[in-house]
């Protein structure tokens, strides 16, 4: 259907009935969005009333009674606050927006009304942007705003507008404010924060949990939703040093290990080696954890703090936006803080009654290795020699899971492994614990930097050796060094069913996906999260070396003036006005002191009649009017009027006593 049918169909309307249609059809576009993330109830109800609305036009039918669109409103009012327990926050706050809108179109009756809904549209279109700051959902934005622009403009016509123009004079509109629109972004002065953090959804967000349970990183790699992205200034690390750490876990009930309260106080460490430089940016999550390069040295303290197992968290109490933080990371590092008793018996703790065979198994081991390190490298050499094999699929354990994967399934993924290494490592009298976090990561060269995703994500193990303090053991690298050398897909047998493997090994998906995730990154850095840190650095590089809020104030005020000033003039010389016609004006001046003397002047009467009828009226003017006429059609209509007549034209009107 085209815009001039579209027009015929809407001409049938009575003219409210023309403007309710786009009103209706601009919240619908600004509610679509939301669908995703808003009860259906609350959808069904405001297209009810819409279609409602729509019909009772229709059909002539009178409006519902207020009080029936009372108890309706009210209604659902308790309905969002049964749903969320409050009115506050983004869903309920904006499932309480959508519903009020459509109870606003059953009381429309007039152009107030209808502009309410319009505004009430604007909010719920631009709500959307509090649950996704994604660059796929700007076009859509844009779209949608410039048609709800151009309903506004149709609401508030006297006389109707096609959809073409409309269209038309809106999009005119957009592009005169848009230069405004990006001065007032780069420069409006910027409070600390993001717009963006604004109170978090109730809803979790994937990503790694405080316990770990035979089954749950194997399950997590299966998703490709991006985790953070990271940028090195510099050389970055080889992907054998790319762990990033996460929660670490120390108590163990025989099948599940699981973050709890530690005793442990900071531990001094020394770093030797390549210190790396680096910016991480966090997608939303559910937690406040920051998963730095092991081991983190540098960070802002306002911003985060390390606790006494090394794991980084940021102050906030949940990263529900995209997050930057600037990290320093040396993987090479040992810790000097001696380990105090209870924290030995802290991480060596094993259930009693639980995995009788690996403790056994693990004591008869450390007899004969002679040293902790030997012992160590026994374990690893066993798994690697042995009939272990690593997968995405492992088989159900049992009760006794570690005993159930160590001497029957012997098939496991990175938590498996770790898990059966802990514990043998504890049954042997060496404290260890159990590091979950992401290890790898995927480079895009069009940005720079390497994105690590939910399928990155890994466990491995930390043990205490006297001297060297707490050193990673990875027994993954021992059955599956391919796995942190090149990723998930190369570690998992080829007759092993990976969702995406396929599209991953295309190089045109993959070229087209860092394509994408570099353009979407860009977005991200620098328009979602433009800051006062970016509006500082951008002041700089403009040679304003102390860009104070009084100062970004005036030079705010000098921009708004200079640019309205610059609107201003070019408005003038557009519309600037006709020149006035001098004979005009002197016949404006007649029929003033006409009118002072009694005669005004009718609306359908020309200079002849109007003069003739002021004659009769006045008399003693018979002979002034006549002559006035005779000289105005002599300088209207002649063909070469004289100076001298235009002179006299005025002097007769001069001589008219008022």
């Amino acid at each position: 259907m085209n815009a001039v049918t579209l027009d015929h169909r809407l001409e049938q309307l009575t003219p409210l009935g023309q403007r309710l249609a786009w009103v209706i059809a601009g919240l619908t576009l600004s509610v679509l969005p939301h669908v995703t993330h808003i009860p259906a109830w609350t959808l069904l109800i405001a297209g009810v009333a819409a279609a409602l609305r729509m019909t009772i036009e229709l059909k002539r039918w009178p409006l519902p009674p207020k009080w029936i669109r009372t108890l309706v409103a009210f209604a659902a009012l308790l309905g969002v606050v049964a749903n969320f327990r409050t009115i506050n926050g983004i869903d309920a706050g904006t499932s309480l927006l959508i519903l009020m809108a459509g109870m606003k179109l059953l009381e429309t009756q007039s152009i107030r009304d209808l502009t309410v809904v319009v505004f009430l549209s604007y909010f719920a279109l631009f709500a959307a942007f509090l649950y996704n700051q994604n660059i796929m959902l700007l076009p859509y934005m844009m779209l949608t705003a410039w048609l709800i622009t151009a309903t506004l403009m149709r609401v508030h016509q006297a006389e109707a507008m096609s959809i073409r123009e409309a269209a038309g004079t809106t999009a005119k509109m957009i592009l005169q404010a848009l230069p405004l629109a990006v001065l007032l972004f780069l420069f409006f002065p910027r409070l600390p924060g993001q717009f963006w953090a604004v109170p978090p959804r109730e809803k979790a967000l994937t990503g790694l949990s405080e316990e770990m349970t035979p089954g749950d990183v194997s399950e997590l790699s299966l998703s490709s939703a991006i985790a953070f992205r990271v940028k090195f200034q510099g050389e970055p690390p080889p992907a054998r040093e790319r762990y990033w750490r996460g929660p670490v876990l120390h108590h163990f009930d025989g099948r599940t290990w699981r973050r709890v309260a530690t005793p442990y106080s900071q531990q001094d460490i020394a770093t030797s080696g390549t210190t790396y430089r680096y910016r991480i940016t966090l997608e939303p999550q559910e937690r406040n954890w920051i998963f730095p390069l092991d081991m983190v040295t540098g960070w802002s303290r306002e911003r985060a703090f390390r606790t006494g197992d090394f794991q980084l968290y940021a102050r906030q109490p949940q990263i529900s936006v995209l997050t930057s933080f600037d990290l320093e990371s040396s993987p090479t590092y040992v810790t000097t803080t001696a380990l105090r008793n209870d924290l030995r018996y802290f991480d060596t703790a094993l259930p009693n009654n639980r995995n009788p065979r690996t403790v056994e198994l693990a004591r008869q081991m450390r007899e004969r290795a002679g040293s902790e390190e030997a012992f160590i490298q026994s374990v690893l050499t066993k798994f690697g020699s042995e009939e272990f094999y690593y997968t995405l699929q492992p088989p159900a354990l049992d009760s006794n899971a570690v005993d159930d994967f160590l001497f029957n399934t012997k098939r496991g993924f990175c938590e498996h492994f770790a898990s059966a290494f802990t514990v043998m490592a504890r049954a042997a009298g060496i404290p260890a614990r159990i590091v979950t976090g992401y290890q790898g990561g995927e480079y895009n060269p069009m940005g720079d930097y390497f994105i690590v995703r939910q399928s990155d994500a890994h466990a491995w193990s930390e043990v205490w050796l006297e001297g060297r303090g707490w050193q990673r053991i990875d027994p993954t690298a021992a059955i599956a060094p391919q796995r942190i050398e090149r990723g998930l897909d190369a570690a998992i047998s080829e007759q092993e069913d990976v969702p995406g493997r396929e599209l991953r090994q295309s190089a045109l998906f993959s070229q087209a996906r860092m394509l994408w995730d570099a353009a979407n990154t860009f977005w991200n850095d620098q328009v979602v999260q433009f800051g006062e840190v970016q509006q500082r650095w951008l002041l700089e590089k403009l040679n304003v070396k102390d860009p104070r809020w009084e100062y970004l104030g005036v030079a705010m005020i000098v921009a708004l003036l200079g640019f309205f000033g610059v609107l201003s003039a070019y408005l003038a010389w557009k519309f600037k006005p006709r020149a006035r016609d001098p004979v005009a004006h002197v016949y404006e001046q007649l029929c003033r002191k006409l009118a002072k003397l009694g005669v005004p002047r009718l609306p359908h009467e020309g200079p002849n009649d109007y003069v003739a009828r002021a004659a009769q009226a006045r008399p003693e003017l018979a002979a002034q009017l006549s002559e006035f006429v005779s000289v105005y059609v002599g300088l209207r209509y002649g063909p070469a009027p004289l100076p001298t007549q235009f002179s006299r034209l005025k002097f007769l009107v001069n001589q008219l006593q008022a």
